[in-house]
């Protein structure tokens, strides 16, 4: 047209969409069920070790409930680990690494939730408990009072 070069119109108007799915969201989503999956996971390990007892697998946790053979013990070492990583996962939300290792935790803190449910399927006796504590020993079975 008449030689002059039109640039094409650039409008600047905000994607709802691309807020809504940002990635700082998605981190803050997966914490947030980081956080629940770890409360169940804490109930859960409560029930088990004042009523039968458990095998526990987590030998730092194993550590803390044979040594001070305390509840709050136990509360007080899971509320740090899972407060020291939900923090640094907040800090680096930004980022895709961030986002990975969020995806990470909040698979094996899943992944456990299944461990849990097909643990109490297994142990459904008290028969089965009595087996399964003479067979792990006293060193990875642990009750508390």
């Amino acid at each position: 047209m008449n030689g002059i070069a039109t640039a094409p119109i650039q409008l600047d108007i905000p994607n709802p969409a691309r807020r809504v799915f940002s990635r700082p969201r998605r981190v803050l989503v997966l914490l947030t069920g980081i956080i629940i999956l770890s409360l169940a996971d804490l109930v859960i390990t409560m029930v088990h070790l004042k009523s039968t007892g458990m095998a526990e697998a987590n030998p730092i946790a194993r550590f803390v409930i044979g040594f001070s053979q305390s509840p709050l013990s136990l509360i007080c070492f899971k509320a740090l680990s899972v407060m020291i990583c939900v923090v640094l996962l907040f800090k680096v939300r930004r980022t895709l690494q961030g986002e990975i290792a969020a995806w990470c935790a909040m698979l094996i803190l899943s992944a456990m939730s299944v461990m849990w449910f097909h643990y109490a399927r297994q142990y459904e006796s008290t028969i089965d408990l009595q087996v399964a504590q003479t067979e792990l020993g006293s060193n990875l079975w642990v009750h508390l009072d």
